[in-house]
């Protein structure tokens, strides 16, 4: 997750420079107090009313903070319509294979599937996410 530049401000946490790519950042470990800026920053993806794909890369975290993960996910209980019809992936690159192991036993599982309303898949590397980031994005009109 960004952290404050030299003036202060700080950084957005999704990265939109490539829309409808959406580059997702994973919580640093320990990070906390984050979550009412994730929610403010998805709102304004979902306003832009256009299709995207997320892609996240690294470590997930073991544990988040309480009050993060609670505003994550009553958000993804109240958005999950609006989420599911413009969300067309979340791609997850981890390149280390115990780990990425260890995500699809417990990503990956029916119970997982149906906490989303779109469609999670787990690579070994960026290319190979990246490339079917873009053919999904090719196959369906980006604007409602």
């Amino acid at each position: 997750m960004p952290a404050p530049d030299a003036a202060g401000s700080v950084p957005p946490l999704f990265d939109l420079s490539a829309f409808p790519l959406v580059r997702l950042p994973m919580p640093e470990p320990g990070m906390e107090g984050y979550g009412d800026r994730w929610v403010a920053e998805f709102d304004l993806i979902l306003a832009r009313e256009s299709r995207f794909v997320m892609l996240s890369i690294g470590p997930m975290p073991e544990r988040e903070a309480h009050d993060d993960r609670k505003a994550r996910m009553l958000w993804l209980k109240r958005r999950r319509g609006d989420l599911g019809r413009l969300c067309l992936a979340h791609l997850h690159v981890e390149p280390d294979p115990l780990r990425r192991a260890a995500m699809q036993a417990t990503v990956l599982t029916a119970k997982m599937a149906a906490a989303f309303p779109y469609p999670l898949a787990l690579f070994a590397d960026q290319d190979a996410a990246l490339e079917r980031a873009w053919t999904l994005l090719r196959a369906v009109p980006l604007t409602l």
